[in-house]
């Protein structure tokens, strides 16, 4: 796994409001090359809006900056973010029901205008079931195989930073280890940096290098994924202890 110097990504005083809102409220925090980064807290604390507005879904307030690999992406165009190597697989997975596995693939390259064969190979490898249901509607697919289809569409841009939205969502426990299994292959074997939400708090600090704890729009605590894990605090507040 690559590690270089310097964060590849830079998020600094990261406002966000949805009306008279105040959603993100100041926040700071850098991810390294080759790491994961985990963002846990309670239902509203601000994670999927963070994903969000660094996908250029939602725009930041003035005075925010978000850098990436030292480029200025501050409320950059979604196209152009992906275009830069940042892509989400989001919260609910969005597939296109309608649309075969495959199709939903090659819509994941559309930023690269082609498809490059190798890199489907690479996502049927990853995700074996995928390859077997190729030509089958998205929307038939199980929970589980939507969110390897969900990752693996996101995967199709080529992505330096992936961002996983809630991706062990509504899934069995042994489909959530799986996915948390994939997760770290992605990272480790196509060097793919990673930014993960995730309420299951155990599996998103088991996995990460670092983590970030959100309340109610600010960051209240950082430290290695293993120390928070064994943070008091932490425990009693998100690990159901």
């Amino acid at each position: 796994m690559t590690r270089l110097g310097g964060p590849l990504l830079s998020v600094e005083n990261l406002n966000v409001y949805y009306g008279g809102i105040h959603a993100l409220q100041g926040i700071d925090f850098t991810i390294e090359r080759g790491e994961i980064v985990t963002l846990i807290g309670a239902n509203g604390a601000g994670k999927s809006s963070t994903l969000r507005c660094l996908s250029g879904l939602v725009t930041a307030a003035p005075g925010s900056r978000v850098l990436f690999d030292g480029r200025d992406l501050t409320n950059a165009a979604p196209h152009a973010i992906v275009a830069a190597g940042i892509c989400q697989a989001p919260e609910g997975r969005r597939i296109f029901a309608g649309m075969s596995v495959e199709e939903n693939l090659y819509l994941g390259a559309y930023s690269h205008r082609s498809v490059d064969a190798a890199r489907l190979d690479y996502v049927y490898n990853l995700f074996p079931r995928l390859a077997e249901r190729r030509w089958q509607s998205g929307g038939t697919l199980s929970g589980g195989e939507q969110q390897m289809l969900a990752i693996g569409r996101a995967l199709m841009a080529r992505p330096r930073l992936l961002l996983l939205d809630e991706p062990s969502l509504g899934l069995a426990p042994l489909l959530v280890k799986e996915i948390f299994a994939i997760i770290r292959a992605i990272n480790h074997d196509d060097d793919v940096t990673i930014l993960l939400v995730e309420q299951n708090a155990n599996q998103a600090l088991a996995a990460a290098h670092r983590g970030y704890v959100l309340e109610t729009g600010r960051i209240t605590l950082t430290d290695a994924g293993s120390n928070l894990l064994a943070n008091d605090l932490v425990r009693q507040a998100y690990l159901g202890e």
